[in-house]
């Protein structure tokens, strides 16, 4: 009914050296270890990310202050923009000025 040959090397499980209660402790145990290696692993990497968080704090304030000194100098280009422009026209005022009174002065002489 059976083929023989297939039982032949069929051999029984061999029992282990170790008990149910043994291996389940050996399994528990490394659990616990994987389990410390994660918490330590879960510890560094909160380190890193705070490190990191500091560093981009860092890194926005030093933004925000190019972008106020780049505000400052646009006012202040602003300014002196103004400034100049002024300085131009009063300028051309005197030179209107200077002129009317050349014109004035070549009148009287003739």
């Amino acid at each position: 009914m059976y083929d023989d040959e297939f039982f032949d090397d069929f051999t029984p499980a061999r029992p282990t050296s170790l008990t149910i209660s043994s291996q389940t402790d050996l399994v528990l145990e490394q659990q616990r270890k994987r389990f410390r290696n994660c918490g330590k692993k879960l510890e560094s990497t909160e380190k890193e990310s705070k490190i990191l968080d500091l560093e981009i704090s860092q890194l926005q304030l030093k933004i925000q202050e190019c972008l106020d000194k780049a505000s400052s100098n646009d006012r202040v280009s602003g300014e002196l923009d103004r400034e100049i422009s002024k300085q131009q026209q009063e300028k051309e005022e005197r030179r209107s000025l200077l002129s009317a009174m050349s014109v004035e002065r070549q009148k009287s002489e003739v």
